[in-house]
């Protein structure tokens, strides 16, 4: 508890009745202007932290929902369409979890589709989201939870659903046997022991539609079908779209580095 206001104003009722002579007005002074400092001082300045404590927690709580629906807007929109069952995941993170007032939910929405429709990489919020909140463990399994369950919203997992959540889970620092464990709550499979390890590959062997037991040549060719298919200068000879050209040059370069990281890691 806060004892400024009481010591001062102690002190100073203290000298103030001990000059105008009352009896034992040095005690009589420092109690009641203490007890008067307490009152206007010190309890308004226990006010002003819990005020402050509170508007901290609505700050980081807005913060965290900020990062869930752009995040979970990412994963969505990773397998190309967003569907009624994604959409109404939404609203129930919405309406039930964080229980947001209509102003709120509105607002909520518009940084859905911005960060559906943006051209930011995954990455680059998750990124974000982790440099807040990344010592708050439990916010950070509460995250890949999420994502998992915004995956699962339509009953599948979309190969470029499971890129990302990979992802995540090396950006977030979360191990193998922890994203083999919340996946399992959405996925009714068994984790793969011979997986649970986590390998910071693990994202890039996704990327390229192969895996650690594949030999380096199998990896060769499935980088080299892949590099083809998503050549920027291919696409452009065929007429296609600016925003498709964009696609396919952040795609590139996605699947180039992954066959570099894998290639220096079996080097």
């Amino acid at each position: 508890m806060e004892i400024r206001g009481k010591l001062l104003a102690g002190i100073i009722g203290m000298v103030a009745l001990d000059l105008l002579g009352v009896p034992l007005g040095a005690l009589w002074g420092f109690l009641i202007g203490s007890a008067l400092g307490h009152l206007f001082y010190d309890r308004r300045r226990d006010f002003d932290a819990s005020e402050r404590q509170f508007r901290d927690y609505q700050r980081r709580q807005g913060a965290f929902i900020y990062h869930v629906f752009t995040l979970c807007a990412k994963v969505a929109k990773a397998d190309g369409v967003v569907n009624r069952n994604e959409v109404n995941f939404m609203e129930r993170l919405m309406r039930q979890q964080f229980r947001l007032t209509d102003r709120a939910r509105q607002d909520v929405i518009r940084v859905w589709k911005a960060a559906k429709d943006s051209d930011v990489p995954f990455e680059q919020y998750a990124r974000q989201f982790y440099s807040e909140f990344g010592q708050e463990r439990h916010q950070v399994l509460n995250m890949m939870d999420l994502l998992f369950a915004t995956a699962a919203a339509d009953g599948g997992l979309h190969p470029r659903e499971e890129e990302l959540l990979l992802r995540a889970a090396g950006l977030f620092h979360i191990s193998r046997l922890q994203y083999d464990r919340v996946k399992f709550r959405y996925y009714q499979a068994p984790p793969n022991r011979e997986q649970a390890r986590w390998s910071p590959l693990d994202p890039y062997y996704t990327i390229l539609g192969s895996s650690p037991a594949d030999s380096l040549d199998v990896v060769k060719q499935k980088f080299r079908k892949l590099a083809m298919q998503w050549h920027p200068d291919k696409l452009l000879a065929k007429g296609a779209s600016p925003e498709a050209i964009r696609h396919a040059k952040e795609k590139f370069q996605q699947i180039n580095e992954a066959y570099e990281k894998i290639l220096e890691a079996r080097k």
